[in-house]
């Protein structure tokens, strides 16, 4: 456009935040995670982060936004098993210049739950809670 000077930045200088945004505070939360795709494929992972609502994993094995899977994983006790599907809403990559190393980006996936019966969404917020 005429009079604007500058340049455009093709990366930002700062980690996006969705502090504010989010309808549930994540809160910090490491577990194994097993998740199992359509064609019956079991990865293992660990989350990273949880809330009611979703988790993000840590992984170097980066699956495509909109992906669904199937996420088995325990409370922080290990005695309550959860069962729950959940479809990829972000992916992080690990590129060298945002990876973990302090600028707070963590290579992996976050998941939103989806499809969530009555009685899995109380569990969940339960979960939250103790967390």
């Amino acid at each position: 456009m005429k009079g604007m000077q500058g340049s455009i930045r093709r990366r930002p200088k700062s980690s996006l935040t969705f502090a504010g945004l989010r309808r549930y505070p994540r809160k910090e939360f490491s577990v194994e995670v097993l998740a199992q795709d359509s064609e019956g494929w079991e990865i293992p992972l660990e989350s990273f982060d949880f809330s009611p609502m979703g988790m993000f994993v840590r992984s170097t094995l980066l699956f495509e936004v909109g992906t669904i899977h199937h996420l088995i994983f325990r409370g922080p006790d290990g005695q309550e098993l959860f069962s729950v599907h959940a479809q990829i809403v972000r992916v992080e990559k690990d590129d060298a210049q945002f990876s973990d190393n302090g600028d707070g980006v963590v290579p992996g996936m976050a998941y939103e739950f989806i499809d969530l019966a009555e009685e899995k969404r109380e569990r969940l917020l339960g979960l939250a809670r103790r967390v």
